[in-house]
């Protein structure tokens, strides 16, 4: 699989996280300012914390436990009927006292629909997934831009590039990257530029298996490269038989 292509999956993947998050923030927020803008406000009294206990567990398979809670508030109507509802949004250490005065914000039509009329508890979960939604189109974004300047440039040199059989230097696998669970094979070529006599080295595509049986039958690798520009290059492992 080539370098690009597999950027450009990676981006997709987190840049499509990303904007899928960022929209769920964008309705949720727009959700919410509809429901403010047309709720009528009150003074409720926090009566309850309730906790709620999550776990979680780390890459070295500890379990960390977490508490939050959340305020349970009742509020009364100018018509005197009591409601009580249940934040949506909790923490630890509590953000409320038993006993504090909050303000409500509730649907005159239905004012069991209900809920803490302070900024943060109305907007913290579009944030949260605002949030994250910038983090994952921010990693995205730019292996996406990497991955499509690397297929152009590929396909730049196809058309345009200077052809040089190169010595192999090294074949293995590397390290830094998994696909399907396995670190992938590489090819690297040196040659030497022949106007300048310097020394290039160029990388091939990510190989499912080990190329080295094949390449001992093979005199040397073919390289593109720009002739403007050397460092601009890749190991061609195509189906070209190398000369002679």
């Amino acid at each position: 699989m080539s370098k690009g292509r597999l950027f450009i999956i990676f981006g997709t993947i987190f840049g499509g996280v990303g904007v899928l998050l960022l929209g769920i923030a964008i309705v949720l927020a727009a959700m919410t300012a509809s429901f403010l803008a047309r709720a009528d406000r009150t003074d409720g009294t926090v009566t309850a914390l309730t906790d709620k206990v999550s776990t979680s567990q780390d890459s070295s398979g500890y379990r960390r436990t977490r508490t939050s809670w959340y305020p349970t508030v009742e509020f009364t109507t100018p018509d005197g009927r009591r409601f009580s509802f249940r934040g949506s949004v909790g923490s630890n250490p509590p953000a409320y006292d038993v006993g504090e005065r909050v303000l409500v914000a509730y649907d005159p039509g239905d004012p069991s629909d209900a809920r803490i009329a302070t900024f943060w508890s109305a907007y913290l979960i579009p944030l949260i997934f605002g949030g994250i939604g910038v983090v994952f189109a921010s990693i995205g974004v730019p292996f996406f831009v990497i991955g499509w300047r690397r297929l152009r440039l590929r396909s730049w040199l196809r058309r345009h590039g200077q052809e040089i059989w190169a010595e192999v230097a090294h074949v293995g696998r590397n390290a830094n990257v998994r696909l399907n669970g396995r670190h992938p094979f590489v090819v690297q070529a040196r040659w030497q530029d022949p106007r300048t006599g310097q020394t290039f080295t160029a990388t091939s595509d990510y190989l499912k298996n080990d190329p080295s049986p094949w390449l001992t039958a093979q005199p040397g690798v073919r390289v593109l490269f720009d002739p403007d520009d050397p460092k601009r290059n890749f190991v061609d492992l195509g189906n070209q038989p190398a000369p002679s």
